[in-house]
């Protein structure tokens, strides 16, 4: 009798293993189909200004001109980091997850988020000043111009880091359940890990 419920006991220990680490595969996998898809959205982006400003520095207005140029290197920087995080999510092991890993990769990449965003405000403030001091510059059309452009990108990062900021923070509270039912005792001489089903 003793064999047949230590048998059981240990199959129902082994299911809820293996379900775990499937709810854990699961939430990466749709944590690196969150950020591809996010890298999609600034390769887009970036490839729209440089399609659209390439066309556009052949106006005339110098300032319009200055903006469309910083259009197009901004659009080429931001294309490479969106093709460099695209190759990036791609190549993420999840080979065997376990709660710790899961509970890393999805800190590191809110922090990112969120560290972006200050540096999109910082952007969006180094434009306003480069656009307010322009008139004491020597070419205050290029000045302008580019600290135009400046605001402009950095309003669109200050939105897409924000929105997928809080994507991840929402998809980030389904790894909740799973944080609360593990606890860490210990005592003198003594650490238990327990995990409450």
């Amino acid at each position: 009798m003793q064999k047949i419920i230590l048998l059981t006991i240990s199959m129902v220990i082994g299911l809820y293993a293996y379900s775990q680490k499937e709810a854990l595969l699961r939430f990466e996998k749709e944590r690196i189909g969150y950020q591809k898809k996010s890298m999609l959205v600034l390769a887009g982006w970036s490839a729209g200004n440089m399609i659209i400003s390439g066309i556009a520095t052949k106006t005339s207005n110098n300032e319009m001109r200055n903006f469309h140029q910083m259009n197009v290197m901004w659009g080429g920087i931001n294309l490479a980091i969106a093709g460099l995080g695209y190759w990036g999510a791609g190549r993420e092991k999840m080979d065997n997850p376990n709660l710790a890993s899961v509970l890393k990769h999805q800190n590191k990449t809110k922090k990112t988020y969120l560290i972006n965003s200050i540096l999109d405000v910082v952007y969006v403030g180094g434009g306003l000043l480069m656009n307010k001091t322009s008139i004491h510059q020597k070419n205050p059309a290029k000045f302008k111009g580019y600290g135009n452009s400046i605001v402009m990108q950095g309003g669109f990062l200050l939105i897409f880091d924000a929105v997928n900021y809080a994507i991840h923070y929402k998809h980030g509270k389904k790894l909740n359940g799973l944080v609360e039912k593990v606890q860490l005792e210990g005592g003198i001489g003594a650490v238990a890990l327990t995990y409450t089903f």
